[in-house]
């Protein structure tokens, strides 16, 4: 470790407004000697550091620059401001030596994982052991949540593939979130174009069906008809665009729900015909949902974008060209609730109430109870 007893000694002095030959004075010092501490030709004997840093008033590890501020400030100015203006080479060179200077400063730790795998994935078996080491001892001792994703991260970079998923488990942010960002980017690192696109696709899907999730809740589903009408109909419009306007089996469930929300809300603007028109069009999603065998891969159209990723029905999974499965997490829906259950509900769906007692409305629930019973 470097130590900074001479630049102290100096700010210090300067401090106090006092000469070289004053502070050697007071220190029963020669002033040769003062000079040479702040040159950093020689540092003061041991025994005289507690004179000394009791004589302006610090500790001794104020003094030779091992308090936490000396070291934040040594990071900041000679390590992050610096190293990336460095070539890859130099990069490495600095990161090594200041993680050997404050190993368990995880900032810097995660930054030399970072460089590792991302410039010199070349020498991953030469540096594999020292990442797997620095992962393990960050997620024993560090709590911060950012960090020891990144580090798993890095991680998942240089491991060897079969060693990805337990690395993943390690941290509970990669139980069901993340994991094919993680696996995308090993695949973008590696030059495994295939790979790659298959997982860029299914995070494209995942990506989609997170803002679909977000965009389903919303005030106006329980405003006013009207501005439920208006919200639907741009959800609707949304989900159009997604599906270059048609219904792809995986997202039967989706288009279900969006008719539903919409008969309801133009039954309460009292639009009777627009509102039979979606709720018969939800009959009809809802006799096509039940003729898909369970546990059935779902095509999700526009393969553009999503490639060959399915949805499988009825499991919170989606599944990849290559069969392997990934959670879905919150997303597009998976299933769909039964029909004749919603028309029935007395809570949530009162905008119903409008046409309950009419016999279009009674035939239509007729065909949704025989549904279920099949």
């Amino acid at each position: 470790m470097d130590l900074l007893i001479g630049e102290r000694i100096k700010k210090y002095r300067k401090n106090k407004e006092m000469t070289q030959d004053a502070l050697a004075q007071a220190l029963a010092v020669t002033p040769q000697s003062v000079s040479k501490w702040e040159c950093g030709d020689g540092y003061p004997d041991i025994t005289l550091l507690p004179t000394i840093a009791n004589f302006f008033e610090v500790t001794v590890d104020e003094l030779i620059g091992n308090d936490e501020i000396s070291a934040k400030e040594d990071v900041n100015n000679n390590y992050f401001k610096v190293v990336h203006n460095l070539s890859l080479d130099e990069q490495l060179e600095l990161s090594f030596k200041y993680h050997q200077k404050y190993p368990r400063n995880w900032h810097i730790a995660t930054s030399l994982m970072h460089i590792i795998t991302r410039y010199h994935g070349d020498k991953a078996d030469e540096y594999r052991k020292l990442c797997a080491d620095i992962c393990e001892r960050l997620l024993k001792e560090c709590t911060d949540s950012t960090m020891r994703r990144n580090a798993v991260k890095a991680m998942c970079m240089i491991c060897n593939e079969d060693e990805v998923g337990a690395w993943l488990n390690k941290d509970t942010t990669f139980w069901y979130e993340g994991r094919h960002e993680v696996f995308e980017k090993r695949y973008k690192l590696s030059g495994e174009e295939e790979k790659y696109w298959m997982m860029r696709n299914a995070g494209n899907f995942l990506r989609v069906s997170t803002a679909i999730g977000r965009l389903r809740e919303h005030k106006s589903f329980i405003g006013k008809p009207e501005d439920s009408i208006a919200w639907n109909i741009m959800y609707l419009n949304i989900l159009d665009g997604i599906t270059q306007n048609t219904i792809p089996d995986g997202w039967i469930c989706e288009y279900f729900m969006q008719y539903m929300r919409l008969s309801a809300a133009y039954f309460g603007a009292n639009d009777k015909d627009s509102g039979y028109s979606y709720l018969e069009k939800a009959l009809e999603l809802s006799k096509r949902w039940k003729d898909i065998p369970e546990n059935t891969a779902l095509d999700l159209g526009n393969p553009l974008f999503f490639g060959e990723t399915k949805l499988i029905k009825n499991d919170w999974h989606i599944q990849l060209p290559n069969n392997e499965k990934l959670p879905s997490l919150l997303g597009i829906k998976h299933s769909i609730t039964n029909l004749a259950m919603i028309m029935e509900a007395e809570k949530g769906w009162e905008w119903f109430d409008e046409v309950r007692n009419e016999e279009r409305w009674s035939a239509i629930l007729s065909e949704a109870k025989a549904l279920n019973a099949l």
